[in-house]
């Protein structure tokens, strides 16, 4: 089976120059020391050539080397999924406006595919260059329990694994944004209001 990628290649690059740069270090003259440094090093080249390290494993971090988009080199994939208790085309409805869609940054986001009550896809723009494209697939929910919704999201990775890693462990990665306008959707849909906190007992800032 594969292996799942989770390095992007800024970051095979780095592991490559990290990795040869401590074995030539080791080599030079030889000691405890230097042949740990040595094994460090073995173990980034390792990573460089299957493009995976298993510390980012658990961060669920995936990185698609052929993205789809021509104007897109590399991309990391998001993907989640929601149900709400609405009728597929009302549902479908609610994301044909291109403001409803999921978005990263402040780009402006415009529709490239359409499949009434099926799919939607778009591409988000910013600054004249491309940010991140995405689908909606629609499909009914198991004994008429409304509509499900699965959501794929691709963006253009700055500042390698790690920095995707650090915007995850604070809260500002695109998988939670992604989450998060799921979820504000359902609330808009089901209830016709969006999710607050106002009100709510907050811990200590």
């Amino acid at each position: 089976m594969r292996r799942k990628l989770n390095l992007t290649r800024v970051d095979r690059m780095g592991y490559v120059v990290g990795g040869i740069a401590l074995i030539a270090w080791a080599l030079r003259r030889p000691s405890w020391l230097r042949g740990s440094a040595a094994g460090v090093g073995g173990w980034l080249l390792y990573q460089a050539y299957t493009g995976s390290n298993p510390l980012f494993r658990p961060l669920g971090i995936r990185v698609n080397p052929r993205p789809a988009e021509p104007d897109a080199h590399e991309t990391i994939v998001v993907e989640d999924a929601i149900t709400i208790s609405r009728p597929r085309a009302e549902v479908f409805a609610f994301w044909q406006g291109a403001g409803n869609l999921p978005r990263l940054l402040e780009a402006d986001a415009e529709l490239v595919r359409e499949r009434p009550c099926v799919e939607l896809a778009w591409r988000g723009v910013h600054a004249g260059k491309l940010a991140h494209f995405g689908s909606l697939e629609f499909r009914d929910a198991p004994g008429a329990r409304g509509t499900i919704v699965a959501a794929r999201l691709e963006y253009v990775p700055t500042g390698g694994s790690l920095g995707i890693a650090l915007a995850r462990m604070t809260g500002r990665a695109p998988q939670r944004l992604l989450a998060e306008s799921l979820r504000r959707a359902r609330a808009l849909l089901e209830t016709g209001e969006t999710p607050s906190t106002r009100g709510q007992p907050a811990g200590p800032r």
